[in-house]
């Protein structure tokens, strides 16, 4: 059910996916180790999942009987948000194609938090409850374990986004978190030449800075040479200050 521009969840949709689709769900599982497609197959039926369908600028807020979910992104770029008590959004992190999400919020069970998923682009999700995992009925233990596994390390790398993002708030000036940011991407794709999956707007908000303070310290960066750019893609021409 659509309510201006937010979905509510109200049914599992599954059964109306195209076998495509349905391949697609496979694919992003398999290729990422976690199980075959025989025990992808037997945990779907099981876990019952919501399928999400989200158009781009669309967004769906987790809470209640939702807050503590796990969601795999399918197709397309979301970004997820924590909501303050007044409203105010704060952003947390991009997901795309056959990543995890909500795996903090659904490992602590954060009931009392609120999540927000935003379509960076057209999306789809589907989203199912950590007791999918751990009750008995699944059957297959191996299938139990390779799930557990592969949501610790997700857990992991989760973790380790947040430390990077606290590293880049810590920074006093526009330009020392704009500079963190860039070293951080530099070292994750071990490469001076990347796209991140943030508009300028988005960016801002990622690092807690103004948006014209930050279009103009990238001006500046651009100006010394230190960077160049082209919306989100960029190119760092001073590798003495990016040593990954």
């Amino acid at each position: 059910i659509q309510r201006g521009s937010y979905i509510m969840l109200t049914a599992n949709r599954l059964q109306y996916m195209s076998t495509s689709e349905k391949l697609n769900v496979s694919a992003q599982m398999a290729d990422r180790g976690i199980m075959n497609r025989d025990e992808i197959r037997s945990f779907i039926v099981h876990a019952n999942p919501v399928y999400v369908e989200l158009y781009e600028g669309q967004r769906i807020r987790l809470d209640r009987e939702f807050s503590h979910m796990i969601g795999l992104v399918i197709t397309g770029v979301t970004h997820i948000y924590s909501v303050g008590y007044d409203g105010t959004r704060t952003l947390l992190r991009s997901l795309g194609d056959g990543e995890t999400s909500g795996l903090l919020y659904s490992m602590l069970d954060y009931q009392n938090s609120l999540v927000e998923f935003v379509a960076s682009s057209d999306a789809e999700m589907i989203m199912f409850t950590p007791d999918s995992i751990r009750v008995q009925e699944l059957g297959d233990v191996q299938v139990q374990h390779k799930i557990l596994v592969n949501l610790i390390a997700g857990q992991k790398n989760l973790y380790y986004e947040m430390t990077q993002h606290l590293a880049c708030l810590s920074k006093r000036t526009v330009r020392d978190k704009v500079m963190r940011f860039l070293y951080y991407y530099a070292e994750r794709v071990r490469c001076y030449e990347f796209t991140v999956p943030f508009s300028r707007e988005e960016l801002a908000d990622y690092l807690a800075v103004d948006r014209a303070s930050l279009s103009r310290t990238l001006g500046e960066l651009k100006k010394e040479g230190v960077i160049d750019f082209n919306r989100s893609r960029f190119r760092i021409l001073s590798t003495r200050l990016f040593k990954y």
